[in-house]
């Protein structure tokens, strides 16, 4: 499972920092100087901690004290309360006073009138005679009992449904003992490297999963062994890929069997914020884990990020590494993402995310039909998106040998810009530019050229004919 970490938060900045991105505006933003403010004379502070707010109180001030009764008096409204600590509480304190008052003479009045007869009706200060003023036009609110159901299967019966479709997946490779120490003696060994997920597409073995869990994400290169277990303990061992796809992060292998329990799909393109989903797989390496949680976004896109070019369900069902190539079911028990990464940083929790079983449909199939993605094009490069300093586009940080862009003007550095006069403002753009045109087709590239010891800019045009991608 992918997981990709956001910038640092709360870094000390550097004196006088510069971006980092070679992209500058030759004219800097010029800061005026700062003027002190004046001091001004701090807030007086009184013994006990009051403190009034608003106006500057007088020279002098004398906190205000509770008031001293030496006989009872009638009640009388209390004053409006100023805003302060303990000139509230005085004047809640003088009212409480004249409350136990008030209840004295209320009691006396009781029990005197007891004594002498019937007690009197309290005076509630309405006549008898006055007329009651009722809206019968007046709305009334409604309150509906509820459930927290909906609907769907519970939460045993979604994980029963789909533990025999769901596998484990284990992959190995050639290693001598001592290559994690650093250094290589001794002969090569089928070393265990890494575990995931897979969900069982057909009855005769096609599995599907993510690419990454196939291959070495720092070189690219693909395992020397993948074995799969099933919940019923039976293991295949050197499963066979049909295709992997690292720019959506799918895959399909296939091992020799039959009878197996397919997985049944739903519709993707019909989920809603809130629904409820269950994550099903290897998390962790506690084989069969499930968790739960709801659709928290819709289309994410998390290229920047993962380097998926297709856009992700968002879930806080709890996914971890492991988990990659499992499958997200929603609460009819159907398989509808393919789970394939998280946000993994300190402070940020329940982001992870699922490839949308519709978007991965196309994928899949040409993947079981042809091996690769047909009809995909490709400049044959790689690079990163850049949006500051006045700046929008794509620079290009390597060029491949293979690349349409090999024997152009094109330079290691230099920034797209535009694609047939349409500007982009990054690899989304640029990747739906290139798709709109398609295989075979010539397009005209607008590179931007900064020279960071001189600050000049160069803007150079590219011709190439797009090629299909086989990878």
């Amino acid at each position: 499972m992918s997981e990709y970490f956001p910038p640092e938060q709360n870094r000390e900045p550097e004196e006088n920092p510069q971006p980092d991105t070679g992209w500058k505006n030759e004219e800097q933003p010029v800061t005026p100087p700062v003027t002190e403010p004046e001091k001004t004379q701090d807030p007086p502070t009184y013994e006990g901690g009051w403190y009034r707010s608003g106006p500057m109180p007088e020279q002098n001030p004398v906190p205000p004290q509770p008031p001293v009764y030496s006989t009872p008096t009638p009640p009388t409204p209390p004053q409006q309360p100023k805003k302060g600590g303990k000139g509230l509480i005085t004047v809640l304190a003088v009212i409480g006073s004249v409350a136990a008052v008030a209840m004295l003479v209320m009691l006396g009045m009781s029990i005197k009138d007891t004594l002498g007869g019937q007690p009197l009706e309290p005076d509630t200060g309405i006549s008898e005679d006055a007329e009651d003023t009722v809206n019968d036009q007046a709305p009334t609110l409604h309150i509906t009992d509820w459930a927290d159901e909906d609907g769907g299967l519970s939460a045993s019966e979604i994980i029963e449904a789909n533990n025999d479709n769901t596998v484990v997946i284990t992959t190995h490779q050639m290693r001598t003992p001592s290559a994690q120490y650093g250094y290589g003696f001794g002969s090569e060994i089928m070393t265990q490297v890494g575990e995931g997920s897979g969900i069982i597409m057909t009855e005769d073995g096609y599995i599907i999963t993510n690419w990454h869990v196939l291959h070495d994400e720092d070189d690219g290169t693909q395992y020397d062994r993948i074995d799969v277990a099933l919940h019923n303990g039976k293991v295949y061992e050197d499963a066979e890929v049909i295709g992997a796809d690292q720019s959506t992060d799918l895959a399909v292998i296939k091992v020799k069997a039959t009878g197996l329990s397919a997985a049944e799909f739903g519709d993707s393109s019909k989920l809603v914020m809130g629904d409820r989903v269950i994550a099903l797989g290897n998390a962790g390496g506690l084989q069969w884990s499930a968790s739960q949680g709801i659709i928290s976004g819709l289309a994410r896109d998390v290229y920047e990020d993962t380097g998926y070019s297709i856009k992700c369900l968002q879930t806080d069902a709890a996914i971890n590494p492991g988990n990659s190539g499992g499958p997200l079911i929603n609460n009819r028990g159907q398989v509808i993402g393919i789970n394939s990464s998280k946000i993994a940083a300190s402070g940020y929790e329940g982001l992870g995310f699922s490839i949308p079983i519709n978007e991965a449909k196309t994928i899949i199939d040409d993947l079981l039909k042809y091996g690769y993605v047909r009809g995909r094009v490709q400049l044959g490069i790689t690079g990163y998106t850049v949006n500051s300093n006045g700046y929008k586009g794509f620079v290009i940080q390597a060029i491949n040998s293979n690349s349409v862009l090999k024997n152009t003007e094109a330079r290691v550095g230099d920034l797209i810009t535009a694609v047939d006069g349409e500007k982009i403002d990054g690899y989304g753009a640029l990747r739906l530019k290139l798709a709109e045109r398609g295989v075979g087709k010539t397009v005209t590239l607008t590179l931007l050229r900064l020279d960071t010891r001189t600050g000049r800019e160069t803007t150079v045009t590219v011709t190439c004919t797009l090629v299909e991608s086989r990878q």
